[in-house]
């Protein structure tokens, strides 16, 4: 089959001889439609930051985000039959660790990964769990539905964040993971000020309906927030950014007694200083992934209309360009695009 296949760092090649897989008993076999490149593609592309070719050398298939159309099922599958729209969630865990056993899944010892440890979407086919394939609604697309991984990041975040209604947020970041997030805090009530450097970032997060929009090239956040926010500062912050320096305003901005998320994954060392939420008594904490439940909650929110992804979706690409109209336009350091699909629908 044809497929991009990553031979190990800087080594991305379009193969047209790939073997075709084959489902074993609980798993399908996936026609993919379309899978997204996002930044983490790029950086195991470039850098291999989670070592994954040093524990495991084979070549193997990107694409995390991604859907397809079930063509074969494997024996003992009766979730799904063939010819079933499907989002793929990403990541398999064992349920039985001590961290799954714990409720906590995102934390998985033993989890496999759909796209970086196995085979992804970025080939004509593709073998998952079909208990991890979710049947697409009609009122969602091909196009939306590798989306709803970048979306399930942002429910993750907001579980984490604990929102109730008639909460103040605010978003550092608006990349697709951003702003998919801002419409998660939005669906759960909050009001939200977006925060990001790019004045087309925060004009399309002030389309989705964020209250505010903040440029720290322009405005000290530290100085407007609170006049924003009742006077005391967002009572939540979802750091997306993953750029230097964005934790530390986030555990800043917040509000005494608010809870800062951070969701961006810097390749530099960050510094937080933690006197200042320590005299606040904020609470600081990761947010990883997703966790049990959660990705099926991204894919009910794009079918609904409460996330609006489509604005995301930057181009669409054929497998045979994924290299040159995908990954390395995603490289360029001037990058205009969100979210690249590459597939053939």
């Amino acid at each position: 089959m044809k497929a991009l296949v990553l031979h190990g760092k800087q080594d991305l090649r379009y193969e047209t001889n790939f073997p075709e897989p084959t489902p074993a008993p609980g798993e399908v076999l996936l026609r993919m439609t379309y899978s997204s490149i996002c930044q983490t593609d790029i950086e195991v592309w470039q850098h291999d930051p989670f070592g994954m070719f040093e524990r495991r050398p084979e070549p193997r298939i990107q694409g995390h985000e991604a859907a397809g159309v079930v063509e074969a099922l494997g024996e003992g599958v009766t979730s799904l039959k063939v010819g079933d729209r499907v989002a793929v969630e990403n990541v398999r865990t064992c349920g039985l660790c001590f961290f799954c056993r714990k409720g906590r899944s995102s934390l998985c010892e033993n989890g496999r990964n759909f796209g970086f440890t196995d085979n992804g979407g970025l080939g004509e086919y593709a073998v998952w769990l079909a208990s991890m394939c979710i049947k697409l609604p009609d009122s969602m697309s091909n196009e939306e539905a590798p989306l709803s991984e970048p979306t399930s990041v942002g429910v993750h975040a907001v579980m984490n964040a604990g929102v109730s209604v008639g909460d103040t947020a605010a978003v550092i970041g608006c990349g697709v993971v951003g702003l998919a997030t801002m419409q998660v805090l939005q669906a759960a009530g909050a009001s939200v000020v977006a925060i990001d450097t790019r004045p087309s970032s925060l004009k399309l997060a002030s389309e989705l309906g964020a209250t505010a929009t903040l440029n720290p090239k322009e405005v000290d956040p530290a100085e407007v927030l609170p006049g924003m926010t009742n006077g005391y500062g967002p009572d939540v912050i979802i750091e997306t950014a993953g750029a230097h320096g964005t934790a530390l305003n986030a555990v800043q901005w917040v509000r005494r007694g608010g809870k800062a998320v951070i969701v961006g994954f810097a390749s530099t060392p960050q510094e937080i200083v933690f006197s200042r939420a320590v005299s606040g008594e904020k609470t600081v904490m990761g947010s990883s992934a997703a966790g049990i439940g959660e990705y099926r909650k991204a894919v009910e929110l794009i079918a609904s209309g409460k996330v609006n992804v489509k604005p995301l979706i930057s181009a669409l690409v054929p497998l045979d360009r994924g290299i040159e109209d995908g990954f390395e336009r995603m490289l360029k350091p001037t990058k205009d695009v969100y979210r690249i699909l590459v597939g053939n629908g």
